[in-house]
């Protein structure tokens, strides 16, 4: 696999928002973690992202955006009055501040010298497709169910037809899916139904004579009521340059040996980078079962080497993330996760912390993240 001349990583702070971008040939993808500073408004904020992505001259992909429900109607018209009318896919997912502001952060992705197209379903913006010289890149998001009263299983289904109707939309297929986010209201309450519900979609669809994609699956509440929002990454070759492929972990076994239907980790190989986007993370040993139950920091610290050793096995590091999420089931348990940053080499400003609900009642903390390279 050849190197392209022009493939270029690097790093900006930008209105006090670290951003990574990738260049290649004929496009600029950004990835940029917008975390709010003590105190801060949350039009402050989005001031500052505008300023980003006018200085980046990008157009917003997508927008993961982490607070509580009841601050999103501020930040709707907040991002209205910076930002024009959204054409994007924007998720909100309840995920209370470990450090007592309105947001955790927002964690965006743009791309500039290309051209995007936007996939909408009902009328809605639910997607963007753009295109490098290797592959055709989908971006799917907030997926949920319009009818709320109808039962979760129902609404998660939903959420994967939905998925389904916006690949088809962007002219691929559930077998171009890369990795997944699923953000689930009470999950601890009904995740097993939820397991059952995707085992069912996924078998209808074949997706088990495949690897399954990458996911994180994760407590938080979304403004509308819906028992699931939906996020997708979707990737189709142009040619035979562009890899996906599972990554397996060093030190898990495979989730779906415990009934998860996903992957641990997807790799991605073109001419021009080299990805791994791990999926969501916990203190789970290699036979499935959670260790150092009670005790948050050794959780941390165990899925943080867990991590290590997936980026490991793929030629990257920590250092290399663009964007991560870590999720405490207990805000106050936050404090320290500076310290393990630190130990790790994970940069701390590429990471939205937040107050979330792991799958297990017993799971305190959750880690997933991407992390890409310059093919060496």
């Amino acid at each position: 696999m050849s190197r392209s001349s022009q493939s270029k990583i690097s790093s900006l702070n930008i209105h006090g928002i670290d951003a990574c971008t990738l260049e290649r040939d004929t496009i600029k993808e950004v990835f940029a973690t917008a975390i709010p500073q003590p105190g801060e408004e949350i039009r402050s904020l989005i001031k500052r992202v505008r300023g980003l992505l006018g200085d980046t001259n990008a157009e917003v992909v997508r927008m993961h955006v982490f607070g509580g429900v009841d601050h999103f109607d501020e930040f709707a018209d907040a991002t209205m009055a910076e930002l024009g009318d959204i054409s994007w896919p924007l998720t909100f997912v309840e995920g209370d501040s470990c450090t007592q502001t309105s947001l955790a952060g927002i964690q965006l992705h743009a791309v500039s010298d290309a051209l995007v197209d936007t996939i909408r379903l009902g009328g809605a913006p639910v997607g963007r497709v753009f295109a490098d010289s290797h592959a055709r890149y989908c971006y799917l998001g907030d997926l949920r169910a319009s009818d709320t009263n109808r039962s979760r299983a129902e609404q998660g289904r939903e959420s994967f037809l939905l998925l389904e109707n916006g690949l088809e939309a962007a002219g691929m297929s559930m077998d171009e899916l890369v990795r997944t986010w699923l953000f689930i209201d009470d999950i601890l309450d009904w995740y097993d139904d939820f397991n059952k519900m995707r085992d069912v979609f996924f078998n209808e669809r074949g997706m088990f004579d495949r690897f399954l994609p990458a996911s994180t699956g994760i407590g938080g509440a979304n403004p509308y009521g819906a028992a699931v929002a939906l996020c997708a990454v979707a990737l189709q070759p142009l040619d035979d340059s562009a890899v996906v492929q599972e990554v397996l972990s060093p030190m898990q076994c495979p989730a779906h040996d415990y009934g998860s239907s996903f992957s641990r980790a997807a790799g991605i190989d073109t001419p021009d980078y080299r990805c791994v986007l791990v999926s969501g993370t916990a203190s789970i040993a290699p036979e499935g079962e959670t260790v150092h139950v009670g005790d948050t920091q050794a959780q941390v610290d165990l899925t943080m080497r867990v991590v290590r050793e997936i980026l490991k096995s793929r030629g990257l590091d920590f250092k290399d993330t663009t964007r991560a999420n870590a999720y405490f089931k207990h805000q106050n348990d936050a404090s320290g996760f500076g310290d393990h940053c630190e130990k790790y080499g994970l940069p701390p400003t590429r990471v939205v912390v937040s107050e979330d609900a792991v799958c297990r009642d017993d799971l305190l903390f959750e880690i997933e993240l991407d992390a890409f390279s310059e093919v060496r």
